[in-house]
């Protein structure tokens, strides 16, 4: 199985046999919580200590602690976290015009394909964004992260998560600079599937 890894600021790295994975993470050349890996078969980045095959130790939940620890302290140097320009309403639609939209990413605590294949998540889709679900495949580009608690976060924090900036950011960093420059705008909504995953969508238009 051939794994790409992919971390803040856009680095790729890889592929590497989970062979190679399992010898750097058991060699402390990085820890499993570093990077979102992407591997043969795959619909969605997931983070690395979810991958099929990849040793995780007890560091696991030290360095998820520690990592956290980090970003906050590093949000107390850095510029606010951009919020959503359109806060969680009881409504969906972006209100935006789907001419704009630039990217959408979507962050999911089950796993990608499931998505595609729900009633529910297919008919939020569209309501938020306004256009039937083929026009939306075709036409816009999206990457899905799976495995993750960024909706259930977003919700208790009432604002983005830094890991999700960083999350967006290793696979478009030009694009998400531009987000939080304000170059382009924000929606962000969140809703649950009838299989109880908990959906958060990030759609960027331009201004």
């Amino acid at each position: 199985m051939q794994i790409h890894l992919a971390k803040p600021g856009g680095e790729r790295l890889g592929p590497y046999t989970i062979e190679q994975v399992n010898k750097d993470l058991v060699g402390k050349k990085y820890r499993d919580s570093d990077y979102w890996a992407w591997y043969d078969g795959a619909d969605a980045w997931v983070p690395l200590y979810s991958v099929p095959g990849v040793v995780t130790g007890s560091s696991h939940s030290a360095s998820t602690a520690s990592a956290s620890s980090a970003s906050t302290s590093a949000a107390r140097t850095q510029e606010p976290e951009p919020q959503p320009t359109e806060p969680a309403a009881p409504q969906l639609a972006s209100g935006m015009p789907f001419e704009g939209l630039q990217q959408i990413f979507i962050f999911t605590t089950g796993e990608g394909p499931a998505l595609t294949k729900s009633p529910i998540a297919v008919a939020v889709f569209q309501k938020i964004i306004g256009a039937d679900w083929a026009k939306i495949r075709v036409k816009i580009p999206r990457d899905v992260f799976g495995r993750c608690d960024i909706g259930a976060r977003l919700r208790q924090q009432g604002k983005i998560p830094e890991t999700a900036w960083r999350a967006m950011s290793a696979l478009k960093p030009e694009l998400v600079q531009q987000a939080k420059s304000g170059a382009l705008r924000t929606c962000v909504r969140t809703f649950s599937t009838e299989g109880g995953e908990l959906v958060a969508v990030f759609l960027f238009y331009a201004k």
